[in-house]
């Protein structure tokens, strides 16, 4: 072999190489473009979203909130004795009277990524864990009345203002939509404290007109175990900042409360006061602001 057939053989075998480095670079530079558009673990740079789309989940979040309250309340009794001869079991049940109220608190949770509906990415179901704390006024009012064979008619007009403050974690599960307008639906269980501030006890029949029973201590209090349902909208007015309204349902177990004696000069002394509610709910409107970390 010629030295000129030599090294024609050698520069087709070299280029042949070349080629060979040519082709499998090409083939792996193309594999890289297709992961790097399709991946979605993090591990190469996503294309990044619009402007005007947010990410599906809140994260960390808190907000403030206000709103009024109806109450659809269980039978209260009352309970106690009158010292005179002989001594007189007082035993004066009724139905509560609806009463209206209003409401202010506090929530702080985080909300997860949740689960996608179809191809689009903004419909989602996300769910959250919170914590909210309220103050809720309220009045526990209605006549009792307590039959006995010794008096004809013995019927008292209870009134009680409560401050209820309630401490509740909940389950949030929202249904995110590409509108900035998200539906939402939530429960929880926890514990409110019931405070009566106040409370009054005045005997109608036999008329005793200016005469608390209650008067030598008219301040009671008392836990009970608390659950709540909610439904909701939330508007989202930036990235971080949304408003919502939602109704709230909250029920309050049974309580019991012992107020002071009867201790006043032209009435018979007393025993001090049992006084019994029974579970107790409390139909909420409410609206208020938040914020996302």
């Amino acid at each position: 072999m010629n030295t000129f057939t030599s090294l024609t053989l050698q520069k087709w075998a070299a280029g042949r190489v070349l080629l060979s480095y040519l082709a499998a670079f090409l083939g792996v530079a193309s594999l890289v473009s297709v992961a790097w558009a399709g991946d979605t673990t993090g591990n190469f740079k996503e294309t990044k979203a619009p402007a005007e789309a947010y990410p599906n989940n809140r994260g960390f979040y808190t907000g403030v909130f206000a709103g009024g309250a109806v109450s659809d309340n269980d039978e209260i009794v009352q309970s106690g004795t009158a010292f005179i001869i002989p001594p007189l079991d007082v035993r004066a049940t009724g139905a509560a009277k609806s009463n209206t109220g209003f409401m202010v608190g506090l929530n702080v949770g985080y909300e997860w990524p949740g689960w996608r509906l179809g191809g689009d990415p903004r419909w989602a179901l996300l769910p959250a864990l919170e914590f909210e704390g309220y103050y809720l006024s309220a009045d526990q009012t209605g006549f009792l009345n307590n039959p006995t064979p010794r008096i004809p008619e013995h019927l008292f007009d209870f009134r009680a203002p409560m401050d209820i403050g309630v401490l509740m974690p909940n389950l949030v599960l929202t249904l995110h939509t590409p509108y900035r307008v998200h539906p939402y639906i939530g429960g929880g269980v926890g514990a409110a404290i019931v405070s009566n501030v106040g409370a009054s006890s005045i005997q109608l029949a036999p008329s005793e007109p200016g005469i608390n029973h209650f008067n030598s201590n008219p301040d009671a209090s008392d836990w009970g175990f608390a659950a709540t349902a909610r439904a909701g909208l939330r508007f989202d007015i930036t990235r971080h900042l949304y408003f919502f309204a939602e109704y709230k349902f909250l029920t309050i177990g049974t309580t019991n409360y012992t107020f002071g004696s009867t201790v006043f000069p032209t009435h018979p002394r007393t025993s001090p006061w049992s006084v019994h509610y029974g579970d107790m709910f409390e139909h909420m409107g409410v609206g208020g602001i938040g914020f996302a970390f």
